[in-house]
């Protein structure tokens, strides 16, 4: 199984296949659920890329292939090795002037009684579709398959054969002429092969089991769990030597492989490698930005520093808790530990740490540690220094009073009319003002 990160890697297609309407039904039908829309894509652009009189020189770079389907690399290789596994392509890694060229050999899409005859190309196919589709799938073919050609009954051949028909010259019929053997010789080409499953299994299984023998591991236990071993290794790409050794702790004297006690493990070491590798890279990447010189740090500040970098985690730890007052408990001792052994943070880091938790709180809790070593890691924090001026930072900014505006209160003075009191009767009129009024609106 090859894989590049170059997009620029030459490749060329070897031949020349052609997809009938039938093939390009079994393409869609029954391999697509295998591999995927992308490498169905891939298969289909390959067959459109050969070339009968392109050359070497001519090969064009894996990015092209790339902006036809439209995806990552990544993405491509993984459609690749899937056609590959189910056998419709074959690639070679081929040496000349112009360095490796990936060539490309493609194969026909087998007939479906071919596909439904290959045990491991039919259970796949049932596992992605589940068996009310594939029997639906293997009826249609089945049915298609039977329509293509009526049977012949109660019949005989009274067809002419050649020599009732035509006559030759001489013994040409018998021993033919030199000119028609070189013709023969001529025309003959190699068929296009058709795909069949890569099932080749590239696992020394001899190795695996001379290795578990000096563990009293019987072979036939190799044997039975095959298939989950298999798995496991190209899931963490382990090497045969590498599986065995990472399953030792699992072997507990019983003459057999646990396979749900080796998977649970090999996933927890997975995850610790990984999460171990981000954290030193990210401690990689903040010990390039590290200052050279100690700045804005005081005398304290300097010896607390010093104190740290010349004490181990368990040291400094009891040296604050004397300080400070109180003991150091066997949490405490875990937490620093464990961020040393299994994250691998540096000594004085750690140091720094635990004296950030102790100025929150009167023990070191893995909540807070944990919650403040995520901190440093996400701004870039590598060393003690950095740590301490970066708490300082922190602490510089979070004593600082913020400006508040705060309004000033309006109050709004009440009216003269507010404070007089209303007069009951100074809405009403009398008999003879009312009289005045309705006269004035008569003379109008």
């Amino acid at each position: 199984m090859f894989e590049t990160s170059n997009p620029k890697h030459l490749y060329y297609v070897a031949n020349k296949i052609t997809l009938y309407p039938d093939d390009e039904k079994i393409l869609i039908k029954l391999y697509q659920p295998l591999v995927g829309a992308v490498a169905v894509a891939l298969y289909q652009t390959l067959i459109s890329d050969y070339d009968p009189y392109g050359i070497i020189s001519d090969s064009k770079g894996i990015y092209s292939l790339q902006e036809q389907l439209d995806c990552s690399l990544r993405k491509l290789f993984r459609a690749l090795h899937k056609l590959e596994a189910v056998g419709l392509v074959k690639t070679y890694l081929s040496d000349n002037v112009f360095n490796n060229i990936l060539v490309f050999k493609l194969f026909k899409v087998p007939s479906a009684d071919k596909f439904f005859a290959t045990q491991l190309l039919a259970s796949l196919l049932k596992e992605k579709v589940g068996i009310t589709t594939f029997h639906q799938l293997s009826h249609n073919f089945a049915e298609a398959a039977k329509l293509r050609e009526k049977p012949i009954k109660n019949a005989r051949d009274v067809s002419a054969n050649f020599i009732d028909v035509f006559r030759l010259p001489g013994d040409e019929a018998i021993t033919p002429s030199r000119d028609v053997v070189e013709a023969a010789k001529e025309n003959k080409i190699k068929k296009a092969e058709t795909a069949t499953v890569n099932d080749h299994d590239n696992v020394d299984w001899d190795f695996i089991k001379n290795k578990y023998q000096v563990y009293q591991i019987p072979a036939k236990e190799v044997e039975i769990n095959q298939n989950q071993i298999r798995s496991l290794m190209q899931t963490y790409g382990l090497s045969e030597e590498e599986f065995v050794d990472e399953s030792l702790p699992c072997l507990h004297g019983s003459y057999k492989l646990n396979m749900r006690d080796i998977s649970n493990t090999l996933a927890e070491n997975y995850k610790r490698s990984k999460t171990r590798e981000n954290v030193q890279k990210q401690l990689n990447e903040g010990q390039e930005k590290a200052l050279a010189a100690i700045e804005s740090l005081d005398a304290n500040d300097k010896k607390l520093l010093k104190k740290a970098q010349e004490n181990s985690p368990a040291e400094f730890l009891y040296w604050l808790k004397t300080e400070k007052g109180g003991i150091a408990s066997t949490n405490e001792k875990y937490i620093i530990n464990n961020l040393h052994t299994q994250y691998g943070l540096p000594e004085d880091l750690i140091n720094i740490l635990t004296y950030t938790c102790l100025i929150y709180d009167s023990v070191v809790s893995s909540k807070l540690a944990y919650k403040i070593a995520n901190d440093w890691l996400q701004h870039g924090v590598a060393t003690g220094v950095q740590a301490l001026q970066y708490v300082k930072k922190r602490h510089n900014s979070l004593g600082k009073k913020k400006n508040r505006w705060v309004p000033t209160k309006r109050v709004e003075k009440g009216t003269d009319w507010s404070k007089k009191k209303a007069d009951p009767n100074s809405g009403e009129f009398s008999t003879e003002q009312l009289k005045d009024l309705f006269k004035d609106l008569n003379n109008k």
